[in-house]
């Protein structure tokens, strides 16, 4: 037999042995007439004496301990929050429901009113910003805000953002007309057709 093969296999029977014999017992050394060593669990003569083997070395990990629910349940953990692309999913339809694309309003007072909605109940962790005319401002994630405008034409959309502020996803931008009423300019009186004056 190949010495190295004979010594590597050596080496491996004396780890497993080792390692059993902490579990099991004591390992003896046996060595024959022709210097081949064997170690073995088994004590070979009356005489002889077991080995003296260094400690296994055991590294103990600590594992965390399943955090208890509200209800005192071990085990349940929070839900992960929604990925901007779970976000962009669950609020694809967010969008401006009034003014409506092209609306004029007249006799308002320069007042108008703008509305945003979408069919899942928007967190109130998520923000809304409101751009009119391209001046941000902040505003509530679910209703309206009331907007005093000068006459003329105005442009408005909306972004929901996540709780860390990222764009979720933008409306369409609305064009719309505050007109008021005036000597020069009044607004069109529908007149009946036919044949009466």
């Amino acid at each position: 037999m190949n010495k190295g093969i004979f010594s590597t296999l050596a080496t491996l029977v004396f780890f497993l042995l080792t390692m059993s014999a902490h579990a099991e017992g004591e390992i003896y050394k046996v060595v024959d007439k022709d210097g081949n060593v064997t170690f073995t669990d088994q004590r070979p003569s009356a005489s002889a004496q077991p080995m003296d083997l260094p400690p296994l070395s055991v590294i103990e990990t600590d594992t965390p301990a399943p955090a208890a629910s509200a209800d005192g349940a071990a085990g349940s953990e929070e839900p992960a929050p929604p990925t901007p692309q779970e976000l962009r999913r669950q609020f694809r339809d967010f969008r401006i429901t009034r003014p409506i694309q092209d609306e004029t309003f007249w006799g308002t007072e320069n007042t108008v009113v703008v509305t945003w909605e979408s069919s899942q109940a928007i967190p109130p962790a998520m923000r809304v910003m409101l751009y009119v005319d391209g001046k941000s401002q902040a505003a509530p994630v679910s209703g309206g805000v009331s907007l005093t405008l000068d006459r003329g034409e105005h442009q408005v959309y909306a972004e929901l953002r996540d709780e860390r502020n990222r764009r979720v996803v933008t409306t369409q931008t609305i064009t719309f007309f505050v007109k008021q009423a005036s000597v020069g300019n009044s607004r069109p009186v529908a007149r009946p057709r036919g044949g009466g004056s």
